[in-house]
């Protein structure tokens, strides 16, 4: 169940004289059980729907303008947690893995609302805290590289928690090709599968998988994220049309590889807080 700070007295309206009701959501943020880890998250959107129309997506902090007439005096809205899938702007979506919030105003012209949400993962998702660093590093090099991602505790690097893993690219170790070694991740779902992921860099890196089956096994990168200057940041990486184009696969491994950008000495590359998400 969604819980909900009002950040205004609850359920109170204050009357603006020739005004349209104005919802204001102010944060969308969620709260994780035990096993689903961290409650890192990047909302950067509340999508409003009514019970026939999609009234639109707002940029947070958000100002919703409700039109009684329209909508009637008491309708029933659902607000949806929204996110750059893949780290691009056209493609921003609701996370189909957060919980609906329902709201149901008393709409009159010149009232207002405030909203603070913190939303629960839904029931329908099943959260895989592929790697977090905390106690272990899952990743294994292959014998052709000449860099390697290690567990750090240090302060100036973790990104959550405490510990993060850490890249260092160089002349001297300029390739990095890894993967979760052997935890032979079961994806197979009928429905969306996500990879979310913490990190901080100043080069460029890949994100992907390692798909196997009876057979064989073949690495596929799947996306490049940039540098951010070695500001923290997060990703939701769409993994579905990759699942669903490998429907011979019995199991997968994250991958995580680099090449050294020259653009400096050494560059430097911090990941935490893998998860796969998919339905139950």
């Amino acid at each position: 169940m969604a819980l909900i700070m009002l950040l205004s007295c609850s359920g109170c309206i204050n009357s603006w004289d020739g005004e349209p009701f104005v919802l204001h959501v102010e944060d969308i943020s969620i709260v994780t059980s035990e096993t689903e880890g961290t409650a890192s998250s990047r909302i950067e959107e509340v999508w409003v729907y009514s019970s026939t129309d999609v009234l639109g997506a707002f940029p947070l902090p958000a100002d919703i303008p409700l039109d009684p007439e329209t909508l009637g005096a008491n309708p029933e809205l659902i607000l949806l947690a929204g996110i750059r899938a893949n780290a691009i702007s056209a493609t921003r979506q609701p996370y189909p893995f957060y919980e609906a919030y329902t709201y149901t105003p008393q709409l009159e012209f010149g009232g207002k609302d405030t909203l603070d949400l913190v939303l629960n993962y839904n029931a329908f998702s099943q959260v895989i805290n592929a790697e977090d660093f905390e106690t272990s590093n899952r990743f294994e090099e292959s014998s052709t590289s000449t860099a390697s991602i290690v567990r750090t505790e240090d302060p100036n690097l973790v990104l959550d928690g405490f510990a993060s893993g850490v890249i260092q690219l160089s002349s001297t170790a300029a390739i990095l090709t890894s993967n979760t070694n052997e935890q032979q991740f079961n994806l197979t779902s009928s429905g969306p599968v996500w990879l979310e992921l913490d990190y901080a860099c100043n080069q460029a890196f890949w994100i992907g998988l390692k798909v196997a089956n009876s057979e064989t096994s073949q690495r596929y990168p799947i996306l490049a994220l940039k540098s951010t200057d070695l500001n923290p940041n997060k990703i939701y990486l769409d993994l579905g049309p990759m699942v669903r184009s490998t429907p011979d696969a019995t199991q997968y491994e994250i991958l995580l590889d680099a090449i050294y950008d020259g653009s400096r000495d050494t560059t430097t590359v911090v990941v935490d807080n893998f998860k796969l998400v998919r339905n139950e």
